[in-house]
């Protein structure tokens, strides 16, 4: 069975960066380690469970975020001269991770302070 990337989201609710980032992804215009995301919506009912059992109980209750099996991914938006992509990069999901693990800070929490104050964050750097 194929990994997919969980991407919370919150439709229809005025997050900017919620609205960007769906709309890169839902164009093709992501890069994944498995390639395939799939979106919860957490003002549907559903959306909102899921979001509270898998994401609030690790005290991680941002959106935009992303999870693979379990795992916060990193997300990032890269300026590709005309186009933007969007970038996952997540934790090695083969290893057992403890139930007490919360993911370290890192680029999504600036992503998580823009979904309440306004723009998408300028992309870092590339490290490349």
């Amino acid at each position: 069975m194929a990994k997919h990337i969980i991407f919370y989201t919150a439709k229809d609710s005025g997050c900017k960066p919620c609205e960007e980032i769906g709309k890169l992804i839902e164009a093709g215009k992501f890069q994944s380690p498995d390639g395939e995301v799939d979106f919860v919506d957490i003002m549907t009912d559903e959306g909102f469970q899921q979001f509270n059992d898998l994401v609030l109980s690790k005290q991680d209750g941002a959106v935009p975020s992303a999870y693979l099996d379990g795992k916060q991914c990193k997300i990032s938006v890269e300026n590709r001269g005309e186009d933007k992509i969007v970038y996952f990069e997540c934790p090695n999901t083969d290893q057992p991770s403890s139930p007490d693990e919360k993911p370290a800070p890192s680029e999504v929490d600036a992503l998580h302070g823009a979904a309440q104050s306004g723009p998408l964050p300028e992309p870092l750097p590339s490290q490349s």
